[in-house]
């Protein structure tokens, strides 16, 4: 049985797990053959993590490097092709290495199949990202 979200509820939980830094809820919203894409993330961040091991591997440092991101003002759009949405949000949360606030602007791409994301791609500013590792 193949169930299309056709509501974005993955992509909420996507938020909510985030919300939480709750990585290892990740492991029943990702699916198998996840990608995660960051195109824009400095180094040694990667740009492309394939596979549901490795995308929770990767968030795993999350906890370690910020606060809860506090993700707010979300919009989600449903795209013509089931299954397949964008997202913008921003993130208000506290970089745990300096102290100091980070705050940044998203857009994401989201691809859901059997109610588990199958890829994210997210876009943000990484000046800001590393204005705020600065110490």
């Amino acid at each position: 049985m193949n169930t299309t979200d056709t509501t974005g509820d993955a992509v909420r939980r996507y938020l909510e797990i985030m919300n939480k830094l709750d990585v290892e809820a990740l492991n029943d919203l990702f699916a198998d053959d996840v990608v995660v894409r960051l195109p824009y993330a400095p180094d040694p961040v990667p740009k492309r993590t394939e596979g549901r091991e490795n995308a929770v591997a990767l968030y795993s440092g999350f906890p370690q490097l910020i606060t809860p991101p506090g993700f707010h003002d979300e919009v989600i759009w449903a795209l013509e092709e089931p299954g397949e949405f964008v997202a913008e949000y921003r993130s208000d949360c506290t970089m745990l290495s300096t102290g100091k606030p980070y705050r940044n602007d998203y857009i994401a791409r989201f691809s859901v199949r059997d109610g588990r994301l199958t890829q994210v791609a997210e876009w943000f500013d990484p000046i800001v990202f590393l204005q705020a590792q600065e110490p």
